[in-house]
């Protein structure tokens, strides 16, 4: 159990450090993306294509830096998940081991 709490310890921080440098450039692209937007001396005018454009082409940066995020920590979540069955297994193996030896006087009973 010590060896769970410790490998669920570490993989807690690893996806901590991993979201913190997700959300950081997300952070970033947002601040650049607003300080382009107080720049912008013209308003947005429908009907300039070439600014819509540009809009259109960063908030999609935006989504799919957002998506990326997501899948990341998804993946993350999946990952932490299968190590902690993986030790569960393990775990439950070494204790049937255990106790067969008991069982069979190879190992003392504590």
């Amino acid at each position: 159990q010590r060896t769970e709490a410790v490998v669920s310890t570490q993989s807690t921080g690893e996806y901590q450090e991993s979201l913190e440098i997700i959300m950081s450039k997300y952070r970033l692209q947002m601040a650049a993306f607003m300080a382009l937007s107080k720049n912008q001396s013209e308003p947005v005018v429908p009907n300039n294509e070439e600014v819509l454009q540009e809009y259109v082409e960063k908030m999609a940066d935006l989504i799919a830096i957002s998506d990326e995020a997501i899948k990341r920590d998804e993946q993350l979540d999946n990952e932490v998940d299968q190590e902690l069955t993986r030790l569960r297994y393990e775990n439950k193996y070494l204790r049937d081991c255990l106790k067969i030896g008991q069982n069979f006087g190879s190992i003392a009973k504590s």
